[in-house]
């Protein structure tokens, strides 16, 4: 079993590929004797057919409660019909055991991959549930201050982070690079780094106050904006996690939502690839928030 705190939440986890995921939690590695989740990964030869009460089908997602406070999600194989993969969690996602096929094939991901992305899934609804979000983005730390730069995968949110490491070295730090998590602590967000950084692993164990959030539009020519209320909304829907199985979940999530946009400036930049894009972004955020020393 290997102890693991991340954003605050202890994790207790035991799991399939100690090439990949094992190595990346390692670097949170924790001793604490408190434990806030327990989560582990099995692979079966087969997957038997989970019995319960229905409670709904949502998109691919079977759900059914399995006893007092607990249910159970699963999904089938397309190319088979066979089940492919079964989580079973408690109602506040402190116990998520999830177990996969073993003779599932695809053409992209491996068992491991699953995992991987899994067990992210897994550890989102848990920190939902204590009160962050997952944001889908680059984010840096220069001089112990956060900043989130998201967009669409393939707009180029990391390329852009990789500028200001290029530009400024040491001073900055990519927390994550593709799944940082968000907490209030004492009522201020803070950002933390996450094993779950997707194909990369430029991610860091350290927490650091949330300065701005930038959402990347890729232009010719390179500016910033303060976006409303109403953009902000919009932008962070679009890329903060969702649980889609989970409306108790979605509802909470729409909460640090409002909050988010309360507390921290909210940016859309027009920008190229180019040390240009990150002057526009550096001097306004420097402008707004005070300057970064």
């Amino acid at each position: 079993m290997n102890r693991a705190s991340i954003a605050g939440i202890t994790i207790d986890y035991t799991g399939i590929d100690g090439s990949y995921l094992i190595p990346r939690l390692s670097a949170y590695g924790s001793t604490g004797s408190r434990t806030d989740m327990k989560l582990r990964t099995i692979v079966c030869d087969e997957l038997d057919e989970p019995q319960g009460t229905y409670v709904e089908q949502v998109n691919a997602a079977t759900i059914i409660r399995i006893g007092a406070g607990k249910f159970c999600r699963y999904l089938r194989d397309q190319e088979t019909g066979k089940l492919a993969a079964a989580f079973f969690y408690n109602r506040d996602y402190s116990e998520v055991e999830i177990r996969l096929w073993k003779g599932r094939k695809h053409p992209l991901f491996t068992l491991a991959d699953f995992e991987y992305m899994y067990t992210g899934f897994a550890f989102c609804d848990r920190l939902t549930e204590l009160g962050g979000v997952v944001l889908h983005g680059s984010a840096i730390a220069m001089n112990k201050r956060g900043i989130i730069f998201s967009a669409n995968s393939g707009t180029g949110k990391s390329t852009h982070t990789q500028l200001w490491k290029e530009r400024f070295g040491e001073a900055v730090t990519i927390v994550n690079d593709d799944k940082p998590a968000i907490r209030f602590d004492d009522g201020f967000p803070h950002c933390y780094g996450t094993p779950w950084s997707g194909k990369t692993a430029l991610n860091e164990n350290v927490r650091v106050p949330l300065h701005a959030i930038v959402f990347i539009h890729r232009a010719e020519s390179n500016r910033i904006e303060r976006l409303t209320v109403k953009e902000s909304l919009f932008h962070l829907t679009g890329q903060i996690a969702r649980p889609y199985y989970d409306s108790g979940l979605g509802m909470k999530t729409l909460d640090r939502i409002e909050r988010l946009i309360a507390t921290v400036p909210i940016y859309r930049l027009h920008c190229s690839i180019s040390q240009e894009a990150v002057d526009a972004a550096f001097n306004e955020i420097m402008e707004k928030a005070g300057k970064l020393e």
